[in-house]
């Protein structure tokens, strides 16, 4: 983030409304154009700012478009640290969440790509999964959202879909009552793999996101031996002395797994009867895919690519996913 200096205090104000009793002495209030100089990164810049009463004002709008920031009125001021200057409140977008007793009432999805929204991936299952979510980044797996829907097809979708990003924890959902479902955490109990990896995730924390998933997937590859009838799990995988054998969704998992303890949004992708993942990586999404990798000399067949390995399934549940771990990261 930029930052903007004075080289005297200065005071940002947003309206010129004075109370009543400041009014009653407005004549004797005195705005004369600043004369202090404003820097942004080292840079000096031409900034609109009065000094009234030994103070310096500017208008919050001005500081936006300096420092890099939207500032918008919407019934109140509002500010989006994350987004560029323009003014504006966002795109508003139709279907926003009926209140939500179980979750927090904020809307969440208003921040989220709108394309992303179908029938069966709502806004409102949006809302409930990313304040689950969110509870588990602050170590609170109690928190739930609720869901409505009409068609029976579109719960199973949804549930189906959550099993993309399940990494420390497992989202998932049990019925809430009629046409209702809730999305809830449980944690995965994976003592076993973080012990054997706590070197590895040491290792990597200076590294770069790609950085970092080369290295995840050469050590997958080092300890995993592919077969597409076997099935071996996280614990299995990292504990073992020597490499094991797992087919492509075992490589996937493992890969959510590290990535996790690692820092890296991952989603489990599926297509065409494979699985692999997806990596936001250095602020793109890009793909990897270790059993493949793990079948070719270098490790590296789909390492951090810009194009996935075969035909996704559920294309709309990829960006979904995306936009949940990483808000407005599909635009």
């Amino acid at each position: 983030m930029k930052k903007a200096t004075f080289l005297l205090f200065a005071c940002f104000f947003i309206g010129t409304t004075l109370a009543a009793p400041a009014a009653q002495a407005a004549s004797a209030i005195l705005a004369e154009r600043s004369v202090q100089r404003v820097y942004v990164d080292g840079v000096g810049i031409d900034l609109e700012a009065y000094n009234i009463g030994g103070y310096n004002y500017v208008k919050l709008r001005d500081i936006g478009k300096a420092v890099g920031f939207n500032v918008y009125w919407d019934g109140s001021v509002e500010i989006q640290s994350d987004q560029p200057y323009t003014g504006e409140a966002p795109p508003a977008s139709e279907g926003a969440p009926e209140e939500n007793k179980n979750a927090d009432p904020l809307d969440y999805s208003k921040y989220a790509n709108p394309d992303v929204f179908t029938e069966a991936y709502t806004r409102e299952a949006y809302n409930a999964a990313y304040f689950v979510l969110s509870g588990v980044s602050d170590g609170d797996l109690s928190r739930t959202g609720t869901v409505h829907y009409d068609v029976y097809g579109d719960r199973q979708q949804f549930e189906n879909l959550l099993v993309g990003i399940a990494n420390g924890v497992t989202l998932s959902v049990e019925d809430a009552g009629e046409k209702s479902y809730m999305v809830y955490a449980h944690e995965m109990d994976w003592s076993t793999a973080d012990a054997a990896t706590d070197e590895l995730i040491r290792e990597v924390q200076a590294l770069t996101d790609r950085e970092k998933v080369r290295r995840l997937n050469e050590w997958i590859c080092m300890h995993m031996i592919y077969d597409s009838k076997s099935t071996v799990g996280v614990n299995e995988v990292a504990a073992a002395s020597a490499p094991v054998s797992g087919e492509c969704i075992s490589y996937a998992r493992m890969m959510n797994y590290l990535c996790s303890r690692a820092g890296i949004p991952c989603i489990k992708v599926f297509g065409e009867g494979h699985c692999w993942n997806l990596i936001y990586t250095d602020g793109e999404w890009t793909y990897t895919d270790v059993s493949l990798n793990d079948q070719v000399y270098g490790h590296s067949a789909l390492l951090c690519g810009s194009s996935p390995a075969k035909r996704l399934d559920d294309p709309a549940g990829v960006c979904f996913l995306q936009e949940l771990l990483v808000p407005n990261s599909t635009r």
